[in-house]
């Protein structure tokens, strides 16, 4: 069963000033994307207990997953 992406204000305000950087934050997009089919990546660490960190390239995406509901919350997207 696949997994709803539910992005949060200030995450979807953060991934917007990185408009200068298209393939970048595409990247990002389609990292975030495939968390609905794996939202345990090998590639995303613990961050806490439901939270987790995915570095996509020079961004890092914080995201935390509720099994109950089936959902991936993006929080938070930067860039290093």
């Amino acid at each position: 069963m696949s997994y709803a992406i539910v992005w949060e204000a200030k995450a979807t305000g953060m991934l917007s000033r990185f408009l200068d950087d298209p393939k970048g934050a595409a990247a990002v997009l389609d990292a975030v994307d495939r968390l609905s089919q794996d939202p345990r990546p090998a590639s995303a660490f613990p961050y806490g207990d439901v939270d987790r960190r995915l570095r996509v390239g020079r961004y890092r995406v914080w995201y935390a997953i509720d099994d109950q509901v089936k959902e991936v919350h993006v929080a938070y997207v930067d860039r290093v």
